[in-house]
């Protein structure tokens, strides 16, 4: 078995791929990947330091309900049951001359199947730290996972590693993000709910590449057809906590949304989601950015550090995104795939530009 290859694919509920870390149910609402609570803030300590966020000026339509297998007799219409070995074998370990087309979500491979059926296998990015291994022994419980070299994000937005990140590695950044909570989502065995998207939790390469790590508040998502929340204890970080999910402790991957939204914020503007040290009307990051961006001044919303010109029309249509991620009910948000998909038509739009702007220089 391709055990590099495996790890490098896919992202399995830590449960299925390390029993040892399985967690034990007490109540019966209580599901986490990797439980741990000695880090937490309670329900009642994140209301106390919560802020009511504006509104949004943007609805989309509710996202498709995922897509559950048939209990019938297995047809050549239905869904295939491959392994991961067949895949590997099928695609001949992921070769290049099979490749057919790469899109918003990953890789798509053109193979043929033993009946003769040619199908297209999509090998979803994944953009998460690598989950290698695991130790259960005594009281001791360790993860192995890859290293990854280049800090966190919000190291290098604090200029502590003597680069000032620019705009287009800000929106790559910004798109990996998306694309690793999307797998999470959508494409890992179960729906897995992160619960902590924040910039301390976003390692980079040496490339600069944005990996999502920290599952140590993640839980396995709603599974059950017709389901969309699970009711659990509030857990996460002050600022990035969706306020549905603190005031009614039931959780939904929208809650994910919302946590990316001030991320992309921060990502944006450099500021922490709380700025304690900064007057009344600019110490919650997202009311502030909100009510420049109701004022069309978004230029005034990017990290001063940032020397750049940015079209304006880039900069509204991402801080849109934003916005919208951050709507205070659920419903206005946007799924993560199609904030990638937005995320994506910005950067092509803003790749346009930049050329055009070279070829006057």
């Amino acid at each position: 078995m391709v055990a590099a290859t495996t790890a490098g694919m896919f992202l399995v509920c830590f449960e299925s791929l390390c029993p040892c870390f399985r967690s034990k149910r007490k109540d019966g609402s209580e599901d986490h990947v990797l439980a741990e609570h000695s880090n937490s803030l309670n329900s009642s300590e994140m209301r106390s330091i919560s802020d009511r966020i504006p509104g949004s000026p943007l609805r989309v339509p509710a996202s498709p309900s995922r897509f559950s297998l048939s209990s019938s007799p297995p047809s050549r219409n239905e869904p295939l049951n491959l392994s991961l070995e067949h895949v590997v074998k099928l695609t001949n370990n992921f070769a290049p001359a099979l490749m057919v087309g790469e899109g918003y979500f990953g890789k798509v491979y053109r193979v043929t199947l033993r009946d003769g059926r040619v199908v297209a296998i999509k090998r979803a990015k994944k953009n998460l730290v690598q989950l290698l291994g695991c130790i259960d022994k005594a009281n001791e419980r360790i993860l192995i996972t890859e290293y990854v070299s280049n800090g966190t994000l919000r190291e290098h937005l604090d200029g502590q590693h003597g680069l000032i990140l620019g705009f287009n590695q800000r929106l790559e950044i910004a798109i990996d993000v998306a694309h690793g909570l999307t797998y999470l989502h959508l494409y890992a065995e179960k729906p897995i709910i992160h619960r902590d998207v924040k910039s301390s939790n976003i390692l980079l390469t040496e490339g600069f590449m944005a990996k999502v790590s920290d599952f140590g508040f993640a839980r396995t998502g709603p599974t059950e057809p017709g389901q969309s929340q699970i009711q659990t204890d509030v857990r996460g970080t002050a600022g990035y906590v969706d306020p549905e999910y603190l005031r009614t402790n039931y959780l939904t991957i929208k809650s994910d949304v919302f946590s990316y939204g001030i991320l992309l914020l921060e990502i944006l503007s450099g500021r922490r989601p709380i700025e304690a040290r900064r007057g009344p009307t600019e110490r919650i990051t997202v009311r502030w950015a909100f009510n420049k961006y109701q004022r069309g001044n978004v230029r005034d919303i990017l990290d001063p550090m940032l020397t750049e010109a940015v079209n304006e029309d880039i900069l509204n249509k991402i801080f849109d995104v934003a916005f919208q991620c951050v709507a205070p009910t659920r419903e206005d948000r946007p799924s993560m795939k199609e904030v990638v998909e937005r995320l994506w038509k910005i950067r092509r739009d803003y790749t346009k530009i930049q050329r055009i702007i070279e070829l006057t220089l």
